[in-house]
């Protein structure tokens, strides 16, 4: 196939956009009909002068006929492909290289372009627009069509293929993409992050010392602190995680190994680097890629170190361990009785300072936040006897729940529920009348008949302090809404804030009710 002019323009001219778009997921018309002609057009002549056009139509769509086309349509251009293989690969050739053995990702966004100027007439040093670093008779080397119709059958059906250079198949390019959302904290959008976790769990319970195993010990430790972190709320999740840890440690057993200490893969720091890793090791493909990537880069560990069986035992080790202690935090009984000898005072009285400082400042502890505002709740469920406590402790624990940017996990939404929803305040006016009764309470508020406006006229205090908040800039030291309860709960000891209010607005039923309101709405959002 010499780079001669044909007759006429070449027929692929007219469908090379329609393949670029299908490439793209731009094409807007029927995709399995242009792959259908694409390939009745090669299979007609798999070995013509235009072969080169419909093998490189092919590469173009091929990560679409691996995804999305019908088995059929998916079958007539896998027997196309092996058909010019079949025919080409074996012919003479004077190329030391050719095209289809470099990077496809750094050529395949120019075939648009290039193809058509394949057959042109000109060489390349005669042809302004020929731009790659390949000779033309290289690209239309028989040898180099056949290598093509490989890399194509190999992105359609990975694995099923051999004599190309290592390529990670395009599913798993996907799956590194999706995986390195989840750890970044930004999952795609078309993606859930407890689905994509329990998939790699359960492939590796289903066959603990199978091929894939390095792989997927490597992801799951990647993203056992994303998984632990409280962004995934379904209990399974983690337990699924879990099993497959327990299920791959056994087989690696107490393995030793030569290597010296720093040979093995630092892991941890890098996430999303190490969780792209992990989906290069599930393929043949992939570990083919990393091979190059740590000649390229020396810095690196080799592939070798990654399959090594002590540092898998060592990296399932510490994402089990993470993993437990993530779920008993999120999901188990959430003990908060050490804090009575922190949060209460020699002489019986909160610490009230400690305890508001701990909510405040829950972007430092988020965990100490969650088990400040529990601890007051379960105070507040004991049934203290002043009255001014009661009020202060319940305001807490709601404003716990709603300071933060997520509602809190099951170990505490749990027990937050329960003591708020059976919450009653009793009366209007000032702490010594709101909370009569404690949690389980008098009925309804007296003295705010229903329909009648509150006596406050709906400034009540949490809002205009909201409010303040909004519109001045308070440095990060200083907590408005911890400096009006600490003044609350003991006004001799604490001064006076800006704005104060008195006792009554902030213990009026409607205000309080809309306090608990508001964090039941969060505690039921997250269910």
């Amino acid at each position: 196939m010499p780079a001669t002019a044909l007759s006429d323009s070449p027929e692929c001219v007219h469908f090379v956009d329609d393949w670029d778009g299908i490439l793209h997921e731009t094409y807007g018309g029927d995709a399995d009909r242009a792959v259908l002609d694409c390939a009745r057009r090669l299979a007609a002549d798999p070995a013509g002068e235009e072969a080169y056009a419909w093998t490189l139509g092919l590469v173009m769509m091929a990560a679409h006929i691996g995804r999305f086309s019908r088995k059929d349509v998916a079958a007539a251009a896998l027997e196309a492909l092996h058909a010019t293989d079949r025919k080409l690969r074996d012919l003479p050739c004077a190329h030391r290289t050719h095209p289809y053995e470099s990077d496809l990702d750094d050529r395949i966004d120019h075939f648009v372009d290039d193809l058509p100027l394949l057959t042109n007439g000109l060489t390349e040093d005669e042809d302004p627009d020929w731009e790659d670093d390949a000779a033309k008779e290289q690209w239309l080397c028989p040898r180099d069509i056949a290598g093509y119709a490989r890399v194509a059958v190999d992105i359609i059906a990975p694995g099923s293929v051999g004599g190309i250079p290592p390529r990670l198949p395009a599913r798993d390019a996907r799956r590194a993409e999706d995986l390195r959302s989840i750890v970044w904290d930004y999952p795609s959008a078309a993606v859930d992050p407890g689905q994509e976790l329990s998939a790699y769990a359960r492939n590796l319970v289903a066959n603990p010392l199978g091929y894939h195993r390095a792989g997927l010990v490597v992801v799951l430790h990647a993203a056992c602190w994303y998984a632990a972190s409280g962004r995934i709320r379904d209990r399974r999740v983690l337990d699924t995680m879990v099993d497959a840890l327990e299920a791959v440690l056994p087989g690696l057993g107490d393995a030793s190994c030569a290597h010296r200490e720093g040979d093995h893969p630092e892991v941890g720091r890098d996430t999303a680097e190490q969780a792209t890793v992990g989906i290069h090791l599930l393929s043949p493909g992939g570990r083919g890629v990393y091979r190059h990537w740590h000649r390229e880069e020396l810095e690196t560990a080799p592939l070798e170190a990654w399959l090594c069986p002590a540092f898998l035992a060592a990296i399932a080790r510490e994402a089990l361990d993470h993993l437990r202690t993530g779920r008993e935090r999120l999901f188990g009984l959430r003990d908060t009785a050490h804090l009575d000898g922190v949060l209460v005072r020699p002489d019986g009285r909160l610490d009230v300072e400690r305890l508001t400082h701990a909510v405040r400042f829950r972007c430092r502890d988020g965990q100490a936040a969650e088990d400040a505002g529990l601890w007051a709740a379960r105070r507040f469920a004991a049934g203290p006897a002043d009255p001014r406590e009661r009020l202060v402790l319940l305001l807490v624990a709601c404003w716990s729940v709603t300071s933060g940017e997520e509602a809190p996990p099951e170990a505490v939404h749990r027990d937050l529920r329960a003591i708020l929803g059976s919450v009653r305040i009793a009366a209007a006016g000032g702490p010594e009348s709101a909370l009569a009764g404690g949690p389980a309470g008098a009925s309804a508020p007296a003295g705010v008949p229903a329909g009648e406006p509150c006596p406050h006229g709906g400034a009540h205090p949490w809002d205009v302090l909201t409010e303040l908040v909004g519109r001045r800039h308070f440095g990060f030291h200083e907590d408005p809404y911890g400096a009006h309860l600490n003044h609350l709960y003991a006004p001799g000891e604490y001064e006076t804030p800006e704005r104060p209010f008195d006792a009554e607005a902030w213990g009026c039923p409607r205000h309080v009710a809309q306090r608990v309101r508001g964090a039941l709405r969060v505690i039921d959002g997250a269910n």
